[in-house]
């Protein structure tokens, strides 16, 4: 009996299994191939979301006219009085429609506000919204030099540059929610953005050029805001991120920019003649 049951037991006993057979289990020890496929997999990602962001970005300004943008945006003007420090301007919002019709804007688009804070410092956002403050303003010599800085925040807003900013915030703040991390996606927009930025801001000095010579008939007003913003960088250099010049392309670059298109559209680079009058707090302004 003992004999018996050990042969039926040698007979029915399990054969082990060779895990090698196992199709569940990754049997090659090197795993260069599956993270080569991971990144590319990773890298065509990050461009695909990257293009459909900029290309909806790009379509924004065919979906949402300057009147419509500053409709639905004729708060901001409010949220801007609301701060104490700011008020607008209408001497410098009547020059900025001066110079609106040389750029093609619609009526009554922009409007100017002055910022008492003394720092350098100008922006434009939405609505058809500009903010000066009095610390660039009262270093700036001439009514020209002050047009020139007006007329490039007012590019950017033809130029819907404020709009795509935050049209381009919000998607990828969605998108990196959705993915559930959102350092891939924060690298991507640093990366994307400065140079972006700085493309606007050559596009926004083109057209700033091209307004105060029609306005004034040379572009010494542009010359002279360059070469104060080189004076305040020297006064400051300690502190290379100056709030309206830290995105900005190199001053002296722009200064070669001013006399290159004088050039080539035979514009005059003559010196500006016409007094600064928001040098210090005007008493007109409300």
């Amino acid at each position: 009996m003992n004999i018996f049951a050990r042969g039926l037991s040698m007979q029915y006993e399990a054969p082990k299994f060779n895990e090698k057979d196992n199709p569940n289990i990754p049997h090659d020890t090197h795993h260069g191939r599956e993270i080569r496929a991971m990144l590319i997999y990773l890298a065509i990602t990050v461009v695909v979301i990257w293009a459909l962001v900029e290309v909806a970005v790009r379509a924004m300004p065919y979906v949402i006219s300057l009147p419509r943008e500053k409709q639905w945006f004729s708060f901001v003007g409010k949220e801007l009085i609301a701060d104490k420090h700011t008020q607008q301007d209408p001497q410098i919002t009547a020059l900025a429609a001066r110079l609106g019709k040389h750029m093609n804007l619609p009526d009554n688009l922009v409007t100017v506000y002055i910022s008492e804070q003394e720092i350098p410092n100008a922006y434009a956002t939405f609505g058809g919204n500009v903010v000066l403050y009095r610390g660039l303003l009262k270093e700036l010599p001439s009514e020209e030099s002050v047009a020139a800085v007006l007329a490039h925040e007012m590019a950017h807003i033809k130029h819907r540059d404020p709009l795509r900013g935050m049209s381009r915030g919000l998607m990828y703040s969605v998108i990196a929610a959705m993915l559930g991390s959102e350092t891939q996606i924060d690298a991507l927009v640093s990366i994307g953005s400065l140079k972006y930025s700085r493309d606007m801001e050559r596009a926004a000095d083109n057209a700033a050029i091209e307004a105060i010579a029609k306005e004034y008939g040379n572009v010494g007003g542009a010359s002279q805001l360059f070469a104060t913003l080189e004076e305040i960088e020297q006064k400051d250099h300690k502190n290379h991120n100056i709030a309206w010049l830290s995105t900005h392309p190199d001053t002296r670059e722009r200064q070669h920019n001013v006399q290159q298109i004088a050039s080539q559209l035979g514009y005059q680079n003559s010196p500006a003649k016409l007094p600064n009058i928001w040098q210090s707090k005007s008493p007109q302004t409300p």
